[in-house]
């Protein structure tokens, strides 16, 4: 789930990206073909042309907009990039602490391994693998059967 979406992320900052440059050079490639008029006027003066009639305020609120619009929009980009970057900073940090904590504690499973190990061949080293007493046992009990073969086939030759 959490991949999805930080594909989903990845994708869609690179389409914005995508639009960010190239809308801006499609709206400057139109040609503009009509330029429009402006005509000041003064009161009871008849227009002439028809259209919009702005007084100093509006017009000059229009060119205010217009200059300050850009940035504005610079602006909320970058905030919007801050704001992503300290997303991703925020999950590359946890990340990095989950990655930090499984390799410290895979070291940690390994020394205990290693300190394992170590420990079992201290402890062959102390008491090789002769097992002197099974061969002694069953020693013994193979001499006493043979004898007690040996006794009976005796016994049945002699019987005879």
């Amino acid at each position: 789930m959490h991949s999805a979406s930080s594909t989903l992320n990845k994708t869609l900052s690179i389409f914005l990206a995508t639009l960010i440059i190239c809308l801006p050079t499609l709206a400057s490639a139109s040609e503009i073909t009509n330029i429009g008029r402006v005509t000041s006027l003064e009161v009871s003066e008849e227009a002439p042309y028809s259209g919009i009639l702005l007084d100093a305020e509006a017009t000059a609120k229009i060119l205010a907009d217009k200059r300050f619009l850009s940035l504005q929009f610079d602006l909320k980009l970058d905030l919007d990039v801050k704001r992503l970057t300290s997303k991703h900073q925020l999950e590359l940090g946890l990340l990095q602490a989950r990655y930090d904590g499984l390799n410290n504690q895979h070291t940690q499973i390994l020394k205990i391994k290693s300190d394992e190990i170590v420990r079992l061949q201290e402890i062959v080293k102390d008491r090789p693998n002769s097992n002197s007493e099974w061969w002694l046992a069953g020693g013994v009990v193979t001499g006493i059967l043979v004898s007690i073969g040996v006794f009976y086939a005796a016994a049945e030759g002699f019987s005879e």
